[in-house]
């Protein structure tokens, strides 16, 4: 079976991304960002919920919006996650979600 492409993209006045979660980090940062997955890691306990509530917040104050405007839309691992960020245009998003230095 061959993988599919995913790129950032509009979604309903929105972002959609695709997130590669490490849980039970030292810290939370964004360590990469290849394109088609912004991979991030969290402080979270290695559980769905934990991952999807800290992952929310994290995007939500890297982004400077309020925590209801980020969704996770799927994703019932605890590693791959699609993201939905309202009111934010995919430019915004690729430039706020690069990796820290």
């Amino acid at each position: 079976m061959a993988i599919q492409k995913f790129e950032i993209t509009n979604a309903e006045s929105g972002t959609a991304v695709l997130v590669q979660v490490t849980p039970q980090a030292a810290q939370n940062r964004i360590t990469g960002n290849d394109g088609d997955i912004i991979y991030v890691e969290l402080n979270a306990p290695a559980e769905r919920e934990a991952v999807d509530e800290a992952l929310q917040t994290f995007f939500a104050r890297t982004l400077g919006v309020n925590r209801g405007k980020v969704a996770v839309a799927s994703g019932k691992s605890v590693e791959k996650k699609i993201v939905i960020i309202m009111g934010v245009p995919p430019e915004s998003v690729e430039t706020q979600l690069t990796p820290q230095v």
